[in-house]
């Protein structure tokens, strides 16, 4: 419902209104959705988008969403948008609508070639099979190479009609500047905790069940997910549950090995457990430590700090002060650049020896030369 003013001879008047029903599928991101529904009812959506926001944040969603709305039988209607029942919306979420098209960097690759950018450009230029938009959504667009998105950006500054093109991106900072002012920027917005225990058991029996078997294990869940329901739901499969325990647990580990009096082959044991051949393992594992950390610092400087990462205050206290703040705001630092240097493809094995040598050495050393 939306609630609105109305200027009358005795006054405002307090008038309800009721609203069309969009993205359904979506949760949150209120002001998005209605912007968005209105501009396809108006006939007035952008041609291209950069939607932005990390794994499991909703960003795959709603590019669905706006495929079948455009799309959607019922459009016209005062129903929902889409409404979810008409063969063009079962075919658009089943994968089978010929007019929209996903394109996705390699499973076995590190980027996003222009070949295939140069394919589907050439496609935008045919007529639609069977509807009046064809949609083409590009997962993974800050994968694209600089070639493929001079390639993209022919078509964004002269686009065909009835085309849309939207880009889904994690790190939005590596997408060109030429392509970003071509594009309309949406930020999928994030869950707090309680919006997230409130719509987590609702989307997974696996989180209904845990909520009540295992309080604790669920709490860790939504701390983890970082306001993204898709990434809570994932973390809620058994074995993907199993895995966060571990990867939880390797943090842990990092975290005790800051700790005064830890001899230097305990940190460099608990760093190198970090290692691993595939670079985004590395900079996942990092981006966790820096969260703990960030928790750390945080409860150090103000006891009713917002937490991250640590489930119970008390213990999050505790190893703060076991760690001691000096200490603790030079290995944050060292942590930092250790995952700048990853996302600059650093050597691995260079960079986390490093690391190691950072946190294990003597505080006097490093305020003389660091």
């Amino acid at each position: 419902m939306l609630v609105i003013y109305e200027l009358h001879s005795g006054g405002l008047r307090k008038a309800v209104c009721s609203v069309r029903d969009i993205f359904p599928r979506l949760l949150g991101n209120e002001n998005t959705k209605l912007r968005l529904g209105r501009a396809i009812e108006d006939g007035t959506l952008s041609h291209a988008f950069l939607i932005g926001g990390p794994s499991g944040s909703g960003k795959s969603l709603l590019a669905m969403e706006i495929a079948a709305a455009v799309n959607c039988e019922a459009k016209a209607t005062e129903g929902p948008l889409p409404c979810g029942r008409c063969a063009s919306c079962h075919r658009v979420y089943s994968g089978g609508f010929t007019d929209v098209r996903v394109l996705s960097k390699p499973a076995d690759k590190a980027t996003l070639g222009v070949d295939p950018i140069k394919e589907i450009r050439e496609d935008m230029f045919l007529s639609a099979t069977e509807s009046d938009y064809k949609v083409y959504i590009i997962d993974d667009a800050e994968c694209m190479t600089p070639e493929a998105q001079n390639a993209l950006l022919k078509v964004l500054e002269e686009p065909p009609s009835g085309v849309i093109i939207m880009l889904l991106a994690r790190e939005c900072d590596k997408i060109l500047t030429t392509i970003k002012s071509r594009t309309q920027y949406i930020a999928m917005s994030r869950f707090d905790e309680a919006e997230l225990a409130k719509y987590l058991p609702a989307r997974s029996e696996g989180a209904a069940r845990l909520k009540i078997e295992d309080e604790e294990r669920f709490r860790g869940i939504l701390m983890s997910a970082g306001g993204r329901l898709g990434e809570a739901i994932r973390l809620c499969d058994a074995r993907r549950a199993e895995e966060n325990e571990s990867e939880r647990s390797e943090t842990l580990r990092f975290i005790s090995s800051l700790k005064k009096n830890t001899s230097y082959a305990d940190i460099y044991s608990a760093v190198m457990a970090l290692s691993s051949s595939k670079r985004g393992e590395v900079l996942f594992s990092l981006e966790r430590i820096i969260s703990a950390m960030r928790d750390l610092v945080a409860i150090s400087r103000a006891e009713d700090a917002r937490l991250i990462f640590y489930t119970e205050r008390g213990e999050c206290a505790a190893v703060a002060k076991a760690i001691g703040l000096r200490r603790l705001l030079r290995a944050y630092d060292a942590v930092i650049e250790a995952h700048s240097f990853c996302t600059r493809n650093a050597n691995i094995g260079n960079l986390l020896h490093g690391l190691a040598a950072k946190i294990a050495m003597p505080d006097r050393q490093n305020s003389k030369g660091n």
